[in-house]
């Protein structure tokens, strides 16, 4: 059993080369789509200021319109006034009227006012915010011309590894052996197997039984750890 101890051994110090190329390979991904998302935001936050900010410009190209319309309508009305001045009543219907389009002209003004403050507020917020999205793309440029090679290179790396992986006796372990070994493996982000120092797990640092020592250093069997399930081993 000491020799399928070593053959482990041995394969493990591959496979936790593999174990770091691989996470660097799911890493990478993990990294764009989160900058990206991250962009992605911003650029929805910035969609809505400027979408307010056309909703701004209709709302108050409206109220220019309807101002300017108002001015006709009370110049006109001052026309008429002028015409009919002899008579006192419709002089002050005239006038009346005139009020009424005078204060409509007044509340589009003011309303007009308003939009324009708030398109200067939203810009102010916007402009920052434009200049922001465009320094971080540059910055997400870069990082996908970097990860594109650093994902080539370790590509590169873990056809190595995998090669390497085949020159280290795996058939000289056990089929069952083998598949326990890969499971903890994964389940263990990449230390399937951790040394017993006395009689403390250095892959969980939780003390074992006795039992498990005794049985460990009998070599008679594989022994694994009962806290993080590890296979253990002792230091020659």
């Amino acid at each position: 059993m000491r020799d399928v101890l070593r053959a482990l051994l041995d394969l493990q110090e591959v496979d936790r080369e593999i174990y770091r190329v691989k996470e660097e390979l799911r890493r990478l991904p993990k990294e764009r789509d989160r900058r990206r998302a991250d962009l992605e935001a911003k650029r929805a936050r910035l969609a809505e200021f400027e979408a307010e900010t056309r909703l701004g410009k209709v709302k108050l190209k409206e109220l220019e319109d309807l101002a300017t319309q108002q001015r006709q309508r009370m110049r006109k009305l001052e026309t008429e006034a002028m015409a009919s001045r002899q008579d006192a009543a419709s002089v002050a219907a005239y006038q009346h009227e005139i009020r009424s389009v005078k204060k409509e002209i007044g509340e589009a003004e003011e309303e007009s006012l308003k939009l324009m403050e708030a398109a200067e507020a939203q810009e102010k917020l916007a402009a920052p915010l434009r200049a922001e999205i465009e320094a971080d793309q540059k910055v997400f440029d870069e990082f996908m011309a970097n990860a594109e090679k650093e994902a080539a290179a370790a590509r590169k790396r873990l056809d190595g590894l995998l090669a390497k992986r085949k020159t280290r006796g795996v058939e000289q372990v056990e089929p069952n052996v083998l598949r326990d070994y890969e499971q903890i493996l994964e389940a263990r982000d990449g230390l399937a197997l951790a040394e017993l120092d006395n009689r403390i797990c250095q892959g969980c640092y939780i003390n074992v039984p006795p039992n498990v020592y005794v049985r460990l250093a009998r070599g008679l069997e594989l022994v694994r750890c009962q806290s993080c399930d590890r296979i253990l081993y002792l230091r020659d």
